[in-house]
């Protein structure tokens, strides 16, 4: 079973890896690649890496404090916000307006003004989920300009497996039958599609044809349960219905 460091690890290399959050310097991403991988490396120095994540470790301490969990980096908080689960029920939309504006206006993020703007957008129902940032916020470090197709990539995808790519390399791909974001006048999830993402076996290692896996920027992040594709579908739906409400 994977602790909730190795969850927030599978989850936040694909944006890390790009550059689009967290500590940037080599040392940071040669560890948490290593982690993520399996190599050994202190859990310590892993804590503190994602203790400068400036968006995600914001969520985990909310959903933690607002569910008497003494861990922000807790197995249950890190799956909250990544795929969904009942610690989000404990969380409203006026904490996701009073944590942006206290942890998103900091040096080098967005400004007062900026989020100001944002807050008033966000619905009492709101739940501290990956698809409320991507959504509702967008990136606070402004490294992505989170619209267009940038939105259906930055959101935490779920595909059943149709083709496994074979390569004599550690990094492979996967076929995967998903269903796309579909942008306009409202936000929807579209018709089932094929999409190939890359496969790292040492962070997915049991991927078999017709399970389900979940992605970030076309890479996958693990294997989900029936219940974790049920949650992760009903946050992300629960997300679009409320963008869809918004003034």
């Amino acid at each position: 079973m994977s602790s909730g460091l190795k969850i927030a690890a599978y989850y936040s290399l694909p944006s890390f890896s790009l550059g689009f959050c967290g500590p940037q310097d080599k040392t940071s991403r040669k560890t948490l690649y290593d982690f993520a991988v399996g190599k050994p490396v202190s859990e310590n120095s892993v804590r503190e890496i994602f203790k400068k994540f400036e968006a995600a470790y914001s969520y985990y301490k909310l959903i933690a404090t607002k569910n008497n969990i003494t861990d922000p980096l807790d197995k249950q908080v890190v799956k909250a916000f990544w795929v969904g689960n009942s610690l989000l029920e404990k969380v409203t939309g006026n904490d996701l307006k009073k944590m942006a504006l206290s942890e998103f206006t900091k040096p080098g993020l967005l400004s007062q003004e900026e989020v100001s703007k944002k807050v008033k957008k966000i619905p009492l129902a709101a739940k501290p989920h990956h698809s409320f940032h991507v959504l509702f916020l967008g990136s606070v470090t402004k490294r992505v300009s989170l619209e267009g197709v940038m939105l259906d990539l930055c959101r935490i995808g779920w595909g059943k497996v149709a083709k496994v790519q074979s390569s004599k390399f550690k990094v492979q791909s996967i076929i995967i039958k998903y269903k796309p974001l579909i942008l306009g006048r409202k936000i929807a999830l579209g018709t089932e599609k094929e999409k190939e993402i890359s496969w790292n076996q040492n962070i997915v290692p049991k991927v078999k044809i017709g399970g389900w896996v979940s992605f970030h920027w076309a890479q996958a992040c693990e294997v989900l349960t029936g219940e974790e594709v049920k949650n992760l579908e009903h946050y992300t739906k629960q997300t679009i219905f409320n963008v869809n409400k918004k003034p």
